[in-house]
């Protein structure tokens, strides 16, 4: 007994050793992939997200893996646009497009595309998955180098490629609606790297001669959610500080990425420049693709695909950019269209009739353009915030419908409302956090600093600080919402019993989350001066040395004027609040060559800032 439980100790201790080496692996976040920990987290919950059970069109219950990947891929399929034959309308392109240069494709591209793949990614249809296609580099980037380019000049896809393992993923809503239900395609990795190829010399070329719309900013390079609120609300509050009010009107396209019509989508590519041997490919790719749903295991019939971008591939999102781009044509109306792949608001003044007229033209001729190329605008979940004291709340309607009013709406990840202030998303935020932070607790059993510490900055804190810029709080309660979340999370971590708050910080290397939110805003500014975020930005900033008598200032070529806005919601917002805090950065740190330069030197500068304030405090 007594070599017994000497040894069920050591069973016991090297258990807690095991636990413990995991769950530092899990916080050390293994390359940025967050995949392990969301499944840990979730196998550690009790309860666990499911699909269905279904109800069948007949309205009876499905229960069954395989019955239920039938009724999802029947529902899926049914969403296609079936195109009708005949003459196509004209696509008008932004400008004469030149055409693309002939695409070759080299190994050295084939393997780094390879070395980028995420090895912990599923394979495909065909059981080649990345972490085979990385370990034997070497060997199969020279065959699969000849198979791309013989594909490509012979316009041939392999059926192989054409294939997809559909997964659903559960949205919101009844978990008994098959349409609450998102289909997320898992195609051949294989096939992934030469769209990745063609994705790139397509999104070069669509760039070089300007043929995507400004307004876009979803998968373009240099743009963000960030980038595409700011440049809404920067008009949005810019009209309502000047006494304009506004109507704010966010579209909702009905299955966006399911319903491109193929017929449509290759014509409006073609006159966009791209030709030849890679448009043919990209015929090929789009015609004759099957899909089936997989559910546990348990896998659907085939069913054919009749239109659409597979959602999940890499060629699919660019091709949805080219089709949806000339959706402004049809808003040339209104003041404002922002664009976030498919997610579409328009903003117009309104102190008019002719204002308010103008909107509603707009919304009748963006009908018609859906009808014209094949789409469908879910009217139910358009809706309509009227923003500005003086606003007359006009009613509009789409198709014979009438919008919803709403006093808050979320779009691209933040919640606002009709007044403007971030108080909504706030509470959002924090709730988000606070959720993750109990899973994690819940889940985790070692809190020592280096693994929680880990585990915060990278799971929770992200909830607190995404888009801050648009949305930076400015009242005492709205700042404090926040950081309780993360009083709570430091008040977590053993060993700090009998230290405040503030050392709690200190200790672990941390600091508030209001100097973070400073320290973005002016990492913000530096992007958009140094034109790293491609925003139009024209109108956001007067350089101090442009004013007509000279200021100390303006001694710094680099130094912003500083505004003088009315309202509180303009005071505070992004433009209005940097400039001050900006003009107090040293000359040579606003000059630095790199992002990752600025934003080091920056954080020194502060913390070097705190310490000498501390250190004064205590001499005082």
């Amino acid at each position: 007994m007594e070599e017994y439980r000497e040894e069920d100790k050591k069973v016991k201790k090297q258990i807690r050793k095991a636990k413990r080496d995991m769950e530092k692996k899990l916080a050390q976040g293994n390359d940025g992939n967050k995949r392990p920990f969301y499944a840990y987290v979730k196998r550690k919950t009790k309860s666990r997200p499911t699909v269905g059970p279904l109800k069948d069109g007949q309205g009876r219950t499905v229960e069954d893996d395989e019955e239920m990947a039938e009724e999802l891929n029947k529902y899926f399929s049914s969403v296609f646009t079936r195109e009708a034959g005949g003459e196509i309308p004209e696509v008008k392109s932004p400008r004469e497009a030149k055409s693309m240069a002939e695409v070759r494709i080299t190994e050295w591209e084939v393997k780094k595309i390879i070395g980028k793949l995420r090895k912990e990614a599923a394979a495909g249809p065909d059981d080649i998955g990345p972490r085979l296609l990385q370990e034997l580099m070497n060997e199969v980037a020279g065959p699969l180098t000849m198979i791309f380019r013989c594909s490509l000049e012979q316009g041939i896809v392999p059926e192989d490629w054409k294939v997809a393992n559909v997964t659903p993923i559960f949205k919101k809503g009844a978990k008994s609606s098959p349409g609450n239900y998102r289909p997320v395609s898992l195609t051949s990795v294989c096939c992934k790297i030469m769209e990745t190829v063609l994705r790139d010399k397509m999104m070069k070329h669509l760039l070089e001669n300007e043929l995507i719309s400004p307004s876009q900013h979803g998968f373009m390079s240099g743009k963000s959610c960030t980038t595409n609120l700011l440049e809404f609300l920067e008009e949005v509050t810019k009209s309502v500080d000047e006494g304009s009010p506004m109507d704010i009107v966010f579209l909702d396209f009905a299955k966006a990425f399911d319903k491109v019509p193929m017929r449509r989508l290759l014509a409006k590519v073609k006159a966009n420049g791209i030709r030849g041997r890679t448009w043919e490919w990209i015929r090929q790719w789009l015609t004759g693709r099957k899909q089936r749903v997989v559910l546990n295991g348990k896998c659907s019939t085939w069913k054919e695909v009749l239109s659409g971008v597979p959602q999940g591939s890499v060629l699919g999102p660019i091709l949805f950019l080219i089709f949806i781009n000339d959706l402004d044509g049809a808003a040339k109306l209104v003041t404002l269209v922002r664009k976030f792949a498919d997610d579409t608001k328009l903003g117009q003044k309104v102190e008019t009739e002719e204002g308010r007229e103008n909107l509603q033209k707009t919304l009748d001729e963006l009908v018609e353009w859906a009808g014209t190329w094949g789409m469908e605008f879910n009217v139910q979940k358009c809706k309509v915030m009227h923003v500005g004291h003086g606003n007359v709340r006009q009613q509009y309607t789409m198709g014979g419908h009438n919008l919803e009013s709403v006093d808050e709406e979320k779009d691209v990840g933040v919640k606002w409302c009709k007044n403007l202030k971030p108080s909504a998303q706030c509470s959002q935020a924090a709730k988000t956090a606070q959720l993750v932070l109990s899973q994690i607790t819940r889940a985790f059993h070692y809190r020592d600093r280096h693994i929680f510490v880990r585990l915060y900055t990278q799971y929770v804190r992200p909830h607190l600080e995404f888009c801050t810029p648009v949305w930076s709080p400015w009242s005492g309660a709205d700042k404090e919402c926040l950081e309780r979340v993360q009083r709570r999370a430091v008040g977590m971590v053993s060993g700090l019993v009998s230290q405040n708050y503030e050392e709690r910080l200190t200790e672990l290397g941390l600091t508030t989350l209001e100097e973070r939110r400073h320290q973005i805003d002016m990492l913000q500014v530096y992007k958009v001066l140094n034109g790293k975020d491609k925003v139009q930005s024209e109108n956001w900033f007067v350089m101090a040395a442009n004013g007509e008598r000279a200021t100390r200032a303006a001694a710094d070529p680099l130094n912003l004027r500083i505004p003088a806005p009315r309202l509180e919601v303009r005071r505070h917002f992004f433009t209005q609040r940097v400039p001050e805090p900006w003009n107090k950065i040293p000359a040579a740190l606003k000059s630095a060559a790199t992002v990752d330069g600025f934003r080091r030197g920056y954080k020194d500068l502060r913390r070097g800032g705190q310490v000498a304030a501390q250190t004064g405090a205590q001499h005082r």
